[in-house]
């Protein structure tokens, strides 16, 4: 019966009282809001407003249309207010998913920074190995996920965000903090805290630094590099860590030195092939990108810099 502009118009008149007073509040004319009133009158076959010289007071019949109108507009103005906050990025869901080492060194920071800019935002982390990842992000059940040094996998997208590198770690005090850099020569009788076969981090020291023998030195096989730290760090043996988890320097009381020669691992970011992100999606990504831990990966050319601590 009556269009949204309609039922504004004519509740500001109530409101306003005059049609001069409406078409100021509404920022029209007013002739085009006695024209709209005139309308409505017509279309529904009686008079909405009695005139008593340059005022309008609504008829019974307006009241109730008035009153009856109010949920309307509750509901509208809520949707308005979601298209204006969606429109800058302040409200809706997002998902992401990581590593570890993503969970406990980089994604919380960029979180912090991202959602006090956005209160209405509402975040779900998830952490998990990285095939849960990607089966995550395959499957819709994140927006985004990160991870390290990632298997490539159809229909998912892969961005480079930095280098990190695998750096060796150990209680403060022990003979290889003298060294400047690691070798394997120089991990020889040491016992070892080597990762599961085939996982992310054990493919990124297998090639150059872990030998057969190095691997027969090994007294513990885990999954997680921050359970490979908690080991080293109660003095157990030698571990090896990417340096964003080796840059939180506070976490764990280790020393840590860098590989030789190097051993790069790239930080992936994870999103669905040919999706293109949701503005609330683009906004993180911004966030991330420009993240201090990841600028100082790049700046220090993977190392950080802290690892040396």
């Amino acid at each position: 019966m009556f269009t949204l502009r309609q039922l504004e118009i004519f509740r500001e008149v109530i409101r306003a009282r005059t049609t001069i007073g409406a078409a100021r509040a509404l920022n029209v004319s007013q002739p085009l809001v006695s024209n709209m009133i005139r309308q409505m009158e017509a279309k529904i076959g009686f008079p909405l407003f009695e005139r008593f010289g340059n005022r309008l007071v609504p008829t019974p019949d307006a009241d109730e249309i008035y009153h009856d109108s109010e949920s309307i507009f509750s509901i509208y103005q809520a949707f308005t207010k979601r298209i204006e906050a969606r429109q800058r990025s302040e409200s809706g869901h997002l998902r992401v998913v990581g590593t570890p080492p993503m969970a406990n060194a980089l994604i919380p920071r960029t979180l912090k920074e991202f959602l006090s800019k956005r209160p209405a935002v509402r975040v779900h982390l998830d952490t998990r190995r990285i095939t849960g990842v990607l089966e995550s992000v395959q499957s819709r059940m994140a927006d985004i996920g990160l991870g390290l040094n990632p298997p490539e996998r159809e229909g998912l997208s892969y961005e480079v965000l930095a280098m990190a590198q695998m750096v060796c770690v150990f209680p403060p005090g022990h003979p290889l903090e003298s060294k400047l850099a690691i070798t394997s020569r120089d991990l020889v009788g040491q016992p070892l805290i080597l990762y599961e076969p085939s996982s992310s981090l054990d493919l990124a020291i297998s090639r150059d630094i872990l030998t057969p023998e190095l691997r027969a030195q090994a007294i513990a096989e885990v999954r997680y590099s921050s359970v490979a730290c908690l080991m080293a760090e109660v003095g157990m043996g030698v571990a090896f860590v990417d340096s964003l988890t080796a840059s939180v320097g506070d976490r764990y009381r280790l020393s840590a030195r860098p590989l030789y020669p190097s051993q790069p691992v790239p930080i992936c970011l994870i999103t669905r092939k040919d999706e293109p992100a949701k503005r609330i999606q683009a906004s993180f990504l911004a966030e991330l990108r420009r993240s201090p831990t990841l600028t100082a990966l790049r700046e220090f050319g993977g190392d950080g810099p802290d690892t040396g601590h």
